[in-house]
């Protein structure tokens, strides 16, 4: 008996033991299991507290305006809104359904995507549609708002037993921006544009993203176990700040006039790769104008522009094959050629080598050099052709070399220089590395190795006249500015200031002087050399009257896609110029990349288009013209209205503004006059005078003057009954032709036509 309490002393002793032993280690178990939620996991669980206990809005900032540099917006950002989902609180199928059809018939969605998104049971967030304008939000609202009215009177007139519907409480409204661009595919590469969730993919939008974005603000407010908004007021708001503003040297102006005239380029030369052109502040490097056309439109990135390269993707079948050419495509419409983009620059180039000459003192403007029509150089057992070959240029001084743009010279003067010193200056001249604009992208030029530059002489020679090595036309530009400015490298930049939400300047970019390259003397001697290839050489249809006009042409082979494509056509052709030639204010170079018509040189594509930018800004800039006597003796004048004059008082007037007459009647009194007062013609043109009649208004046919020359043109048109007003190169020598014509078919006897002539006289400078 003794023993047997004993016994059963000892198993309770050990059962209060194991309990023991089982309670701490329970105890330990569940401690251990507290210490990882609340310390070691605390951070991740305290999140899924907070989701599950409050509804977190983001509030999009609005991103920031980007100005031209008078204030003008290019792009701009205005509130919308963002419709979203809740499907946790979708309360049956019937709904779910319903929410899915409507959203999608109202956002032109999808409905199997929207479906799917609402069958996510367990989500708190779905986003359906970004960017809605207020109208298509206000039908949503009325959906929502109809869709409860009718479960509102179903439930109140249910009959008894018949169980109640829910409302719909999980369509959500949030403020939300869209970027826009009011000008369209203005400007389009330089701007670039935004993805869906307002990031800047290109251009100036992404350069800048982190100054135009903004930050988000949030709206936090607490929920329940249901996810619904507590009624009582618990919330945290952030206020979201809106993006920096951004004020770009472009001007709208100048960007205009850039733009139409690159347009009528590609369409008249035919040109198959675009066509590219920059306007620089020589003293600056502020970017007033870039553009390449064709592009897109910034509000519809996504979208082919070019409707020839849509209807060839369309035809395309194979899927991968389709991605791969959609891809391509898109990459081109977005590049902004004029900063990514390298080519040989041919002949525009020789006014770096001048330069460099002239720096070193190498050669002098008395310096002569003979051109055969060719030179032989060492390690090349071909000759070297000048443009005019099989003709020759003869003994030319600098002035000639660089009118006549000739090549054998210029490989003379490459010579001069020597190898070393010529490296030395495409360095300086910031040839070798990249500028710095301010845009994505920028392209990196191709040289060849120094070793064998310094070796080779073949390398030197072509080099000379542009060709074998390659740049970017925003190297080239600002690599001329510097010789047009007094020798000063400048750094390119296409934003001037960044402004905060009060207008408030944040970051102002000064003008940057890289280095000085070559001498005032230099520049100045170099300004009047490349006046004269404008008034007397290749350079001639750049010309433009009253306007003291510096340039150069440029004409280069594609050798490397002429080899990949079997064609020996492939040319780049361009045209580089600054004006005033004696102060110069801007810098304008414009390349058509694989011109199509017969004559590919850049003096007869790119020259033309030169001058009519010219024509266009230097007014707009306020650059007064200065005429010399010739030009003033070709200067059209304004036509005095003599209407109700006797023929004495009207031979009076006409004589005072320098205009001859003839008359056509035989009345006492002026009745009617051809042109009309306040009609330009020039002043060789004779007005005539109706005494007693009036002038013919039926159209009558205008005759095609198209490739005749100026004289010739000129009879014919008069012959008709029209006055010819000549715009373009001067009738001064060479193969002056007309080329474009301002109006065809019909027009009212006494028009004025204006007739574009272009010097065809240069086949492959």
């Amino acid at each position: 008996m003794a023993k047997s309490r004993k016994a059963n002393s000892m198993m309770r002793r050990r059962t209060l033991f194991a309990a023991a032993v089982l309670g701490a280690g329970a105890f330990l178990i569940v401690a251990g299991r507290l210490f990882q939620l609340q310390v070691l996991n605390y951070e991740f669980y305290e999140e899924k507290a907070v989701a599950q206990q409050t509804r977190d809005k983001v509030i999009e900032p609005l991103r920031g305006t980007i100005y031209d540099c008078n204030m003008k917006p290019l792009a701009i950002s205005a509130s919308v809104e963002m419709v979203t989902l809740e499907p946790r609180k979708i309360k049956d199928e019937e709904q779910r359904q319903a929410i899915a059809q409507n959203l999608a018939d109202i956002l032109g969605l999808e409905y199997d995507d929207v479906y799917a998104k609402a069958s996510k049971e367990n989500s708190a967030y779905e986003v359906i549609a970004r960017r809605v304008e207020k109208e298509i939000a206000d039908q949503v609202r009325a959906f929502k708002e109809q869709y409860n009215k009718e479960i509102q009177a179903y439930n109140k007139n249910r009959e008894e037993g018949q169980e109640k519907k829910s409302e719909i409480t999980s369509i959500y409204m949030t403020p939300d921006a869209k970027r826009y661009y009011p000008f369209g595919n203005f400007a389009a590469q330089v701007l670039g544009f935004v993805g869906s969730d307002n990031q800047g993919l290109a251009g100036i939008e992404a350069k800048y993203d982190q100054y135009l974005a903004g930050v988000p603000g949030r709206a936090i407010r607490a929920a329940n176990a249901q996810g619904e908004e507590m009624p009582f007021d618990y919330e945290m708001y952030y206020e979201a700040q809106d993006g920096n503003d951004l004020v770009l040297t472009i001007d709208e102006v100048i960007q205009h006039y850039l733009e139409k005239n690159l347009e009528i380029a590609a369409y008249d030369n035919l040109t198959a790769n675009r066509v590219t052109g920059i306007v620089m502040e020589v003293d600056t490097g502020a970017i007033l104008g870039m553009a390449t056309k064709g592009d897109f439109d910034p509000n519809q990135p996504f979208v082919i522009a070019d409707e020839a390269e849509a209807a060839e993707l369309a035809a395309i079948t194979d899927e991968e094959e389709y991605k791969t050419r959609r891809n391509e495509i898109l990459q081109a419409q977005w590049q902004n050629k004029a900063v990514t983009d390298t080519y040989d620059p041919g002949s525009t180039f020789k006014i770096i080598t001048a330069s460099m000459a002239l720096e070193e003192k190498a050669i002098s403007v008395n310096s002569t050099f003979y051109c055969p029509g060719y030179a032989m150089v060492e390690g090349w057992p071909l000759p070297i052709k000048c443009w005019r070959y099989p003709r020759t240029h003869e003994t030319q001084n600098l002035y000639l070399a660089i009118q006549n743009s000739c090549n054998p010279a210029f490989i003379s003067i490459g010579q001069a220089v020597g190898a070393e010193k010529f490296l030395k200056y495409y360095k300086a001249f910031g040839l070798d590395s990249p500028t710095g604009i301010d845009l994505p992208g920028e392209g990196t030029s191709i040289f060849h190795s120094e070793s064998q530059f310094l070796s080779n002489k073949v390398d030197l020679a072509t080099a000379s006249f542009g060709q074998n090595f390659q740049i970017s036309p925003i190297q080239l530009i600002t690599a001329v500015s510097a010789v047009a400015n007094g020798g000063n490298l400048m750094k390119p930049y296409v934003v001037k200031e960044i402004l905060d939400s009060n207008g408030a300047i944040v970051q102002r970019t000064e003008p940057t002087v890289v280095r000085q390259v070559i001498s005032q003397d230099t520049s100045d001697l170099m300004c009047d050399i490349l006046e004269t290839v404008v008034s007397k050489g290749t350079g001639k249809n750049a010309y433009v009257a009253g306007y003291r006009i510096a340039g150069k042409t440029g004409t280069s082979e594609k050798k490397a896609k002429q080899a990949a494509t079997g064609r020996d056509d492939l040319r780049v052709a361009s045209f580089i110029a600054f004006a005033p030639a004696d102060d110069p204010k801007i810098a304008v170079l414009v390349i058509l990349d694989e011109p199509g018509v017969q004559q590919k040189t850049g003096g007869i594509t790119a020259g033309p288009v030169v001058r009519r930018i010219m024509a266009d800004i230097l007014p707009y800039l306020g650059v007064e013209p200065t005429y010399t006597s010739e030009e003033l003796a070709r200067k059209d004048i304004p036509t005095p209205d003599v209407v109700g004059l006797t023929q004495i008082e009207a031979e009076s007037q006409l004589s005072k503004s320098g205009l001859s007459f003839r008359t056509v009647g035989d009345g006492d009194v002026v009745t009617d006059q051809a042109p009309v007062g306040g009609v330009a013609i020039p002043s060789t043109a004779q007005v005539v005078l109706y005494m007693g009649g009036s002038r013919p208004t039926e159209p009558i046919d205008v005759p095609d003057v198209t490739g005749l020359s100026v004289s010739a043109a000129k009879a014919k048109l008069e012959r008709a009954g029209f006055y010819m007003k000549t715009y373009g190169a001067d009738d001064s020598g060479g193969n002056i032709m007309a080329t474009k014509q301002s109006v065809s078919g019909q027009a009212v006897m006494g028009t004025v036509i204006t007739v574009e002539f272009t010097d065809m006289d240069q086949r492959a400078e």
